[in-house]
Parts: structure tokens; sequence; C-alpha cells
């Protein structure tokens, strides 16, 4: 679908300001998903076929799987320092998907500070925001690796406190003889939906390097929950659909309920958007998210500006909404959605009809998969490395 249409893509990138909007997709292998859980959670609360212990306990295994498939496994991004610079052969083992994943985000991001340095404009910033639904750590690690320049909202040393004053914040670097002064590219970090390394104290936003999910780990301890994912992998396989609360419920035994109070105590600490409609019972987050959407408004709003989605189906309404919104008001606003493979275009689609948006209406939106399985190694190679290619031809002519 982009091919023919590279050249237009080069020269969007060129002359606007960069964002992306990047979702779970784009941390796949190595994360997986979990279906349903935002129904789930939300249905658990109006169920009235089970009594208050078997929903507390339904709640804490939807809240342990969705642990284990986007959160226990961060330290080992943390502390990945075997960054190899060849694909594994395949996807079949942890070891393996760590190391495609961090490759695929390296590469992605490389291209992306590469892109700024080479654009020809003046006029347009070298901030690139990078908006993410992601609680992960794979865009901080590897903006580390790549030793780019950050804002990701904290500042400090031993007290590192979020603040939204702390993003937009330029670097400049001067030559040691002659006093010249250039722009350095910079990656604002906005982390819609919270992260694994986020703390609460008092009325502030901390950063606390994973201690709260060490602290959910140590209060699982030999406590066994419903294997959920597993669960509805069967009923995929057997019905083609989703559980619904109700079965989930009946396959409880109230007679061997385990007390899950201090693991739910311990996971409602971390300052993560837990999936559900319902997803904000804390004032100061929910203050953040709020004050991250309209960020993520503002800069859709800006005159020449371009917004490539990476991984995410625009299932979350309140950014799907900004996002319409931003396309129908501003025709300098060119979105990109990457899409995993075809079929997957019908998801997307299917989540802009909530809002009655017809694409075919709007020019300044595409949907762009060239081929199958079209993830975030695929993107890379196949759309960034071609317009740096661009880019570095049009230098020599």
């Amino acid at each position: 679908m982009i091919e023919g249409n590279f050249e237009k893509i080069k020269d969007v990138i060129q002359d606007s300001n960069l964002n992306f909007l990047i979702g779970s997709g784009a941390s796949v292998p190595f994360f997986d998903t979990l279906g349903n859980i935002e129904n789930w959670l939300t249905d658990l609360v109006e169920y009235a076929g089970a009594n208050e212990d078997v929903k507390k306990y339904v709640k804490a295994s939807i809240y342990k799987n969705y642990f284990d498939v986007a959160m226990g496994t961060n330290s080992v991004i943390r502390d990945y320092s075997d960054l190899k610079h060849e694909y594994a052969a395949d996807n079949s083992t942890p070891d393996n998907r760590l190391q495609n994943v961090s490759l695929a985000y390296y590469k992605f991001l490389s291209s992306i500070n590469e892109i700024v340095y080479e654009r020809r404009s003046n006029t347009v910033t070298k901030q690139v925001n990078l908006f993410t639904t992601n609680i992960d750590v794979f865009l901080e690690k590897t903006i580390e690796e790549i030793g780019g320049q950050f804002n990701d909202g904290f500042h400090g040393i031993f007290n590192q406190r979020f603040s939204l004053s702390n993003f937009k914040k330029s670097y400049f670097q001067k030559s040691q003889h002659y006093d010249n002064v250039s722009e350095l590219p910079v990656f604002n970090l906005l982390k819609v939906h919270g992260s694994v390394t986020w703390k609460k104290n008092g009325q502030n936003i901390e950063f606390d390097n994973l201690e709260l999910v060490e602290e959910v780990k140590n209060t699982i301890g030999a406590l066994t929950f419903l294997d959920i994912k597993g669960l509805n992998d069967a009923k995929w396989a057997s019905d083609n659909r989703d559980l619904t609360i109700k079965e989930i419920c009946d396959t409880v035994n109230p007679a061997a309920i385990p007390n899950c109070d201090v693991f739910i105590d311990a996971y409602e600490k971390l300052q993560i958007v837990n999936p559900t409609k319902e997803k904000f019972k804390d004032t100061t987050f929910n203050k953040n998210y709020y004050e991250m959407l309209r960020l993520y408004s503002n800069e859709l709003e800006k005159e020449a500006t371009s917004l490539f989605v990476i991984g995410f189906s625009m299932a979350d309404e309140h950014i799907r909404e900004i996002t319409i919104r931003a396309i129908k008001s501003n025709p300098t606003l060119f979105v990109y959605i990457c899409s995993f493979m075809p079929e997957a275009d019908n998801d997307i689609l299917a989540n802009f009809k909530k809002d009655d948006f017809d694409f075919e209406k709007h020019k300044n939106i595409r949907l762009i998969h060239p081929e199958e399985n079209f993830d975030l190694r695929m993107i890379n190679e196949k759309l960034f490395g071609k317009v740096i290619e661009l880019m570095k031809t049009k230098d020599k002519k």
C-alpha cells in the first residue's frame, strides 16, 4: 500500500513536527496481550452472579495474569546488556524474543534519530514526541542504548519527580574551538498510561526503578490464581470467542479461595492505567493522564505535523477521539497508521466507525500494510529505512 508513496512520506517527515503513537503491538512477542481484560474487569464490577469473595479472587487472578504478560519481566529488559546486532532466527525462546524486540526498538529509534539529523528544514524543531500507552521500559532503555537525549517528565537525581513542565526541553551542543551551537535531536517520552517505574509519594509521582514491581512479585509467593489467559485461549480454540465473566467466575471453587488482599494492595500501588473502563481512582494520576492527553491534542493541532501510529489499534476512546478531532480540524496534519496485517485494518476501521469517522472522506490519514506481519522490525526496514535512503540520495544529487 505504501509503494510509490515513499517520496510523499519522506517529504512529510522532512518538513513536519514528528509524533509517534506507540501501542502494545510494538513490544510483541516479548510481551503478550490479555485479550478481553477491559471487559472482564468492567463486567466483574457489575456482575451479580457471584459473591464478593469469588469476585475479589477473580479480580486478583486477572491482575496476576496481566502482571505476568506485561510487567513482571521488565527487570529483564532493564538489565539486558548483550544487545546483538543481528536478529535471532525465530522467537522460540524468551532470550530470542528479548533480543528481537530489543533490536527492533534499537533500529527504530536509531533511524528516527538519524532522520532528524538529516532533515533539510531548519524551521521545524528537532523534538520528536513519543506518545505511548505502553507501561514497559523498552523505549527509555533503548534511548539510553543509542545515546539519545530525552525528556521523560522526571527531574532530579536522588529524588526524581514527575512534572509536565519537564517535557519539551531542548538540548544544544557547542563546539570546543569555535563556539558553534547546534540543536540536538531529543525524544519526548510521554507514557500516557503510566509506567512500571512510577510510584506515588503524597501528591507526587516519583521514579522507583521497578521497586514496586518487585514488591508485587514478593506478595505472590505460593498463592494460586486462575489461569485466565490459558482458559481464554482454550475458549478461542474451541468456540472462537472470549470467555464471559460468568464463565470465569463459574470456574472458582468457593471453598478453596486464597487470601489475595496483600497481593491486590501491592498491585494497586502501581501507577498504571488498568485496562478497565473505570480507569481512574487516584486524582493525582488522573490529572497527569489528562494533561498528557492535552499535550497530545496540542501537538496534533500544530501546523505541519505528522503522526505515525505503531502497534496501536485506536481502541482507546480518549486517544481516538482526540486524533479524529485533529484530523478533521487540521488539514496540515498527516496520520499514518501501521497495520500488522491487512486483516487488522478491519479492527482499526471498526474502532474509528464507533465515532462515525469515514476514512474515505479524509485524505490526511492512511493505513500502511505492505506485507503480512508488519511489526516494528519490518516498519523500520520497509518504511523508515527507505525514507533514510531517499533522504541521502537527494542529498547526493
